[in-house]
């Protein structure tokens, strides 16, 4: 029903709509152009871009084909929920020349720190060793925190930069962490799934990559979080090479 090169062209607010379009389309059958405001936080002037962009003249031109979409088909592919889709998109988006404006203010802070820092809890703490190991295989000064509760130290941290990683952006732990690195004069860089999640808004800057939320098969394992982190890798190795060659132009 979407054509990936025209997805390819969405803004970050316009890829809200079309993820939770995907993700919900029956639901999006029977709802109102403001419905659908409410339930992406953007407005209706956002909804309207991303169809244009996606194809379609309006909101009910978009109703239509959704209904004949899954008419014909009973549901589309995109109606399941497919990590293989959102990740396409995202991929698509980071390979756009525009897609600077969002990274670039990360390579500021990455360039402007002697020291590295990588924390994160569980599959985020996973990565963060990769993401280190990644930087300091292009010779940048990085290492991960692997214990969550280690104390922070109070002096030297004004040429420190803290990548905290968390989906949810909402890690305790990290949170803590996070008060004491700034207190004593660390810069942050988080990468969560929400910009509007409170380590997000603790950040002197963040990027977020939007995927949808999985959980464990256990719905009572709270703490299981299968979101995938394909975004994650990608993001760290574009941030990596970036600086790296940053470095090196200004070498040169």
């Amino acid at each position: 029903m979407f054509d990936s090169q025209k997805v390819k062209e969405l803004n970050e607010l316009e890829l809200i709509v079309y993820t939770f379009i995907v993700e919900n389309m029956e639901r999006v059958g029977g709802m109102t152009i403001r419905d659908l405001s409410e339930s992406c936080h953007v407005s209706t002037s956002t909804i309207l871009r991303c169809l244009n962009k996606l194809g379609y003249s309006g909101f009910t031109e978009f109703k239509y084909a959704l209904k004949e979409n899954l008419s014909r088909e009973g549901q589309s592919f995109e109606a399941f929920y497919d990590a293989n889709v959102h990740v396409d998109a995202f991929l698509k988006k980071v390979n756009n020349e525009s897609y600077h404006t969002v990274i670039d203010p990360a390579i500021d802070l990455i360039m402007d720190s002697k020291h590295l820092v990588f924390s994160g809890i569980g599959t985020s703490g996973t990565l963060g060793t990769y993401g280190a190991r990644y930087f300091s295989n292009l010779q940048f000064n990085a290492y991960a925190i692997t214990d969550p509760f280690i104390p922070v130290p109070t002096r030297g941290l004004d040429t420190t930069l803290v990548i905290a990683l968390s989906v949810s952006g909402e890690t305790v732990e990290i949170i803590k962490q996070i008060e004491d690195f700034k207190r004593y004069g660390a810069k942050i860089l988080s990468v969560t799934n929400d910009q509007h999640s409170t380590i997000a808004q603790m950040a002197d800057f963040n990027i977020s990559y939007y995927m949808p939320e999985v959980t464990g098969p256990d719905p009572t394992e709270e703490f299981i979080n299968l979101t995938t982190q394909v975004p994650v890798i990608a993001l760290l190795e574009i941030l990596a090479h970036q600086a790296y060659q940053r470095e090196k132009d200004s070498k040169d």
